[in-house]
Formats: structure tokens, C-alpha cells, sequence
């Protein structure tokens, strides 16, 4: 129970036994006024009343005792009234009442994520009939952000209790269990996380991607185009290094990087960002694997001879440079017409010709633009144009090839993607494809810190969760397809989101494109950031706007940035409030000035006043609001999936602190997991 303040722990007697108080107090100033001021009887007009009306005299006595004594009762019930009604308030409603029973997620029927507890919505006092914001299934595929600055419990009070609570739900059915990828920058989240769930009894459902491991995850190994795989690497340059005036260098990366992903695949069908950084820094390398692919694609013809018919003809055959094939079993020659007409009438020699079957024709015409573009565009560059754009590409490319453990994990061989052996990394299994990872229930966490390099984990958890992105979106067609399967809700949730985030009109894998669409593919998106300073700061082109509106349900904690409280004061909106405004006005007639005083003064005057009521927009919370927030205490918009909630004080529940006690009870306990939870 919340202990009462010092100023109603006073009030409260008083009103409680106002009554009797007015009485007592009025009795004792009454006689106090009685001594102090008793009625003057041998006044003349009074000894004049009592001789001629003793009557009159006696009630005027009476009248005065009287007045000494229900005077100071009026004004002490009248004190003792407004004290009341203005600052007295009773026990139920300063005590914050009992919460309802909290549902276990691990028993849930139903797909639900639990924020907090609401006591009164515009006040931050306890309510004695405090509820559950809950967020139903059909509102968490809108998406939930929020936003609060260090210390504030984003991460205690709101992406530990949400994984706990989604990932517990329907835990034992492998059929219905939420599948999910975590991104993070501390290095301790995807820990909590394997706690979690081994706590749900889904420990074997965790797959950790981190230098340490055995998964080794090639961001390039995907199905995506290779126009956006070098967008992407592009628009990660420009997010570290900054964006230049002129568009030509980043036009230039992203067009030098698509053509060699291009031929890589043409070629081999694999690549590694190894391999791309080879490629681009080298100065004959592209041209070599041109002339090489364009060689599988050239359409060659034989003349074949068995081995007899050389031998019976060897001294006419042998000096025009036939050749054993032993895989053939023949002598084999190229095919000319010349040649075909010679052996035909000098010889009697049975002879085959031969034509190779070209080498994946399907991929002609895309040889063929890679081919155009290197000889007619890049190849017209000026060799210090050249040198400055793969420079800008080659010093991010280059984070993949200097640290062995990074190009182990995230540049593996080929080998281990076609399930063969590699002696190089006997221990490495590959991560399996974001499709089948989501439908298999699967829980990807990154666990690569900011701390060990800021760049490359930046680049990492991008290019993961846009490869995720893609499996998401790739489900609504197998939904359209085949409408009667079940298929699970996916969760994403991102720590600091500030530092993966991309968006922006330029980007053809914006996050605010995949959020307007994730709902439809079931996908629960779930992000935690600063401020709406940081993702300014981090995303250019006025994004964070449209970003924003895409993520439906906001929850703000305490916060610094005075943009952040603005945003939050002007999404919570205005409600109409009656504003009383006095006018007091005075006239004269005659008035003329006092020799004496040098005031104004007149003998006729008069006195006006009037009250006026009118209507006006105030903001529901202010400002300042956002400022004061206490850790844990957020100010929640919501959405349910069909319509708006109102604008309320929410009190998340913190991971390490018992679901069932109210948050008016956790601020008298020193608000600090690792000692709450030792």
C-alpha cells in the first residue's frame, strides 16, 4: 500500500471530524471574544433600552452572545469545507489498488502482448482500479516503438517482458511457436535472450551468430538482386562515412558493385565480400573473369577421330595439331570449313564433328550487360576516377578481409553451402535461409557488439535483418497460394534501432516499405531507440517521418531531447479546456485631481465586472511531461489493431521485478536488477 503524503495524513482528521471541530473551535473563540470584547451595558442608549424596552435589551444581548459564537462556526465549517473539497482525498483514491491477476504467457489461448499497468490516465497517481494495457494480436502486427533515453527501461521494462511473453506463448506446439530474429549493440541482450528461452523450454530453438560460434552467414548468399545488394552496401557506406554533395560517388559504388556481384554469380554462383573486395581492388582481375565467363559462353565446334583412323592417317593428321581428349576418347581438332573439306577428300578416315553445348545459355543476356558496361562505360572512366571510387569501396569492403575471425564467420567457402566437407573449417555449419528458419520456429540472435567494431556491426546487423525482411515479404505469396496452412507470427526485435535502421525515398529496401507491409505476412515488429534526434541523425532524406507513422503503437519513457517530447506531446493530441478570464473596469463623472494627493477623484463613480468562459486546444500531456518521467513510467499511444487507444500513463513491469507488484510498490525498493536479482 502507497504510504499517504504528509499533507493528507493532516487533512484527513481534520475533514474526517470537521464537524465537531467547528463546534469546539467556535465554542472556544466565542468565549475568547466574550472576555476580550463583553457588551459595553452602561453605554447611555443601551441603559435607555433597558429601562424603557427591557425586552428589546435582553434579545440584544442574546443576538451579541449569539454572533460570538456561530460567526467562528460559519467560518471554521466553511474552511474546514474547502479544505475538503479542494485537497482532501480519500484512501481509495491515493492507494493504488490490487492488479488484476496477471496472464501467464506461457498458458495464454490467445496471441496478446502485455505493456504495463494503467491507474488514471492523465494523472500520475494510483488508481484503485488499476488494469492491463494489452496490446491484442491484431494490434502487434503494426508495430511497436519506443523511445527513452539511457537508464529510462527500454530495454528491462520492455523488450525482456516482450520476449518473454511472445516467445513463452504456445511454447510446446512446434506447429504455433513464434519464430523471431534479435538484433542488439551491448553484447548482453541475446544472453537474456537464450535465458528466455531456455525459461520457455525452447533452448534448442536458439541460433546465436557470433564470432565465437560455429554458424558462419554470408550476407551475399541470398536471392536478392544484385541492383539492391549494392544499394544496400552503398547506402551502409554513405550511413559511416557520410553523404557527399555530389550523387556521381555513390551512383558509381553501387554500379561497380552490382556488375561484379553479377558476373560472380554468372560465374560461380557464390560470392563472399572477400571476393568482392578482391575483385574491385585488382587491375586485371574483372577483365580476366570477363574473357574467362565469355569463353563458356562461346558456341565451339570439333572433328573427332578415333584413335585407328589417326594411326592409319597419322602422317597427314599430325601436323594439323590434333590432340588427345582423354575424357572424349578421341583426337580432337576446332572445326573449320577448310579443314572439313581436306579431310574429306585427302582421307579416308571416318571423322565426327562435334558441337560443345554452351554453358547456361539462361544467363546470356546478363553476361552480355555486364560485358557492355565494362567495355563501353567503365572502361572510358579516367584511371584517378577509377582509383577514387574503388577506394571509397575497397575501405569497406576491406573490414571483411583484414580480421581472420570476421572472414571466417561471415565470408565462408562454398563448400559448406553445398554440404561438402571444408577442411579450412571443419567445425562451420551455415545458417540456414531466413525462410526456413521463420516456418521452423527458429530464434536468430546477433551477437556481435558494437565495441569490437562499430562499422562492421553495423554492416552485419543491416544486411541480416534486410535479408530477413526479404523472407517476410516472400510469405504473402505462399499465403495467397495456400490460404487453408497455418502459418506462425515472427518477431522482430531491434535494440538501439537507430544503428540498423535505413529508409529514405532512394532506398528500394526502406524499412518503412517492409513495415507498411510486414502485417500481412504476420510479423511483429518491435524497436527501441533514444530519441527521434538519434534516427534524424542516422537517417537522411527526412525519413524518420514516414518511418515513424508506419509503427502504429509509441511508448515513451523518460527522455533529454526536446524533439522527442515535442513529437510525443504532439501524437498524444489536444483535448478542449474552458479558460475563465476576469474583467474589471471602473468610470467616474466630475473627476478632478487632489492638490494634496495628486490622485484622481470624483463624487459620482462606478464599478464593473465580467467573467467569460471560452473554448481552447491544450495539449493532453505537455512537454514537460516527457521530461519528468520516472524510470519504468512511460506515457503509451496504442493501437489495437481496429481503432486508436487513448493517449494514458502506463507503468511498465520491469523483467526482474514480480509481475504482481504495482509500480507505486517498486519505488520504495532501489530500482536495480543486479541487486534485485542476486
Amino acid at each position: 500500500m502507497h504510504p499517504f503524503p504528509l499533507l493528507q495524513k493532516l487533512i484527513r482528521p481534520l475533514v474526517e471530524h470537521r464537524l465537531l471541530l467547528s463546534l469546539g473551535l467556535s465554542a472556544a473563540c466565542g468565549i475568547v471574544l466574550n472576555s476580550s470584547f463583553p457588551m459595553n451595558l452602561a453605554n447611555p442608549l443601551l441603559r435607555l433600552i433597558a429601562l424603557e424596552r427591557p425586552q428589546i435589551l435582553q434579545g440584544l444581548v442574546w443576538s451579541y452572545l449569539l454572533f460570538l459564537y456561530t460567526t467562528p462556526f460559519l467560518v471554521f465549517s466553511m474552511a474546514l469545507s474547502l479544505t475538503y473539497v479542494h485537497l482532501y482525498r480519500t484512501e481509495s483514491e491515493l492507494t493504488a489498488g490490487a492488479l488484476p491477476q496477471y496472464p501467464d504467457p506461457y498458458t495464454r489461448t490467445k496471441l496478446s502482448l502485455v505493456l504495463g499497468e494503467v491507474h488514471r490516465q492523465l494523472v500520475p497517481e494510483p488508481s484503485p482500479v488499476p488494469r492491463w494495457l494489452s496490446i491484442p494480436e491484431r494490434g502487434l502486427y503494426t508495430g511497436i516503438a519506443s523511445f527513452g533515453s539511457i537508464g529510462s527501461g527500454k530495454t528491462y521494462g520492455l523488450i525482456l517482458p516482450a520476449m518473454r511473453q511472445l516467445f513463452a506463448y504456445r511454447a510446446n506446439d512446434p506447429a504455433w511457436r513464434l519464430s523471431g530474429i534479435v538484433l542488439e549493440v551491448k553484447g548482453d541482450l541475446c544472453r537474456q535472450l537464450q535465458r528466455i528461452l531456455k525459461w520457455c523450454g525452447r533452448e534448442n530453438d536458439y541460433v546465436e551468430v557470433s564470432l565465437a560460434g560455429d554458424i558462419r552467414y554470408n550476407p551475399l548468399n541470398n536471392s536478392l538482386d544484385p541492383y539492391a545488394q549494392a544499394f544496400n552496401i552503398a547506402s551502409i557506406i554513405t550511413s559511416i562515412w557520410g553523404r557527399g554533395r555530389e550523387p556521381f560517388w555513390q551512383q558509381s559504388y553501387t554500379d561497380l558493385v552490382r556488375y561484379v556481384i553479377m558476373l560472380h554469380r554468372i560465374r560461380d554462383g557464390y560470392l563472399t565480400m572477400v571476393d568482392l573486395f578482391r575483385t574491385v581492388i585488382s587491375a586485371g582481375r574483372l577483365e580476366e573473369m570477363l574473357i574467362e565467363v565469355g569463353s563458356r559462353f562461346s558456341i565451339t565446334s570439333y572433328i573427332g577421330i578415333d584413335k585407328d583412323a589417326y594411326r592409319e592417317h597419322e602422317s597427314l593428321l599430325s601436323p594439323l595439331g590434333f590432340e588427345w581428349n582423354k575424357d572424349a576418347g578421341l583426337y580432337l581438332i576446332a572445326w573449320t570449313e577448310a579443314l572439313e573439306s581436306l579431310l574429306t577428300q585427302e582421307t579416308s578416315a571416318a571423322f565426327d564433328v562435334f558441337t560443345r553445348k554452351p554453358y547456361r545459355p539462361e544467363l546470356r543476356g546478363r553476361f552480355d550487360s555486364v560485358q557492355y558496361w565494362h567495355w563501353e562505360h567503365w572502361k572510358f572512366f579516367r584511371s584517378e576516377v577509377k582509383t577514387s571510387i574503388i577506394q571509397g569501396i575497397a575501405v569497406f569492403l576491406s573490414l571483411f578481409e583484414t580480421d581472420p575471425d570476421v572472414r571466417r564467420v561471415f565470408c565462408p567457402p562454398k563448400e559448406l553451402y553445398d554440404g561438402k566437407p571444408c577442411a579450412d573449417d571443419p567445425r562451420g555449419i551455415v545458417l540456414h535461409p531466413f525462410e526456413e528458419l521463420i516456418e521452423s520456429g527458429a530464434v536468430v540472435g546477433l551477437n556481435f557488439p558494437v565495441a569490437l567494431n562499430p562499422a562492421l556491426a553495423k554492416t552485419i546487423g543491416t544486411m541480416m535483418k534486410i535479408d530477413y525482411q526479404r523472407a517476410v515479404m516472400l510469405r504473402i505469396p505462399k499465403m495467397d497460394a495456400y490460404p487453408e496452412r497455418h502459418y506462425r507470427p515472427t518477431v522482430f526485435i531491434c535494440d538501439e534501432y537507430q544503428n540498423f535502421a535505413t529508409v529514405g525515398a532512394d532506398n528500394p529496401t526502406g524499412d518503412e516499405r517492409w513495415l507498411s507491409l510486414s502485417r500481412q505476412p504476420k510479423c511483429i515488429p518491435i524497436v527501441a531507440t533514444q530519441s527521434v534526434s538519434s534516427l534524424k541523425d542516422a537517417l537522411p532524406n527526412e525519413g524518420v517521418k514516414t518511418l515513424l507513422q508506419a509503427l502504429r503503437s509509441k511508448v515513451f519513457l523518460t527522455t533529454t531531447d526536446p524533439e522527442t517530447a515535442r513529437y510525443a506531446s504532439e501524437l498524444c493530441g489536444k483535448a478542449d479546456r474552458t479558460r475563465i478570464s476576469y474583467t474589471v473596469s471602473e468610470s467616474s463623472t466630475n473627476a478632478n485631481v487632489g492638490w494634496l494627493s495628486g490622485r484622481t477623484s470624483s463624487s459620482k463613480g462606478s464599478v464593473s465586472a465580467s467573467k467569460q468562459y471560452q473554448k481552447h486546444k491544450e495539449p493532453l500531456f505537455e512537454e514537460k511531461v516527457f521530461f519528468d518521467l520516472k524510470n519504468a513510467q512511460s506515457v503509451v499511444v496504442a493501437f489495437d489493431g481496429v481503432s486508436p487507444l487513448p493517449p494514458t500513463y502506463c507503468y511498465l513491469k520491469p523483467d526482474f521485478l514480480p509481475v504482481a507488484m504495482s509500480w507505486f510498490d517498486q519505488q520504495r525498493i532501489d530500482f536495480d536488477p543486479r541487486r534485485i536479482s542476486a
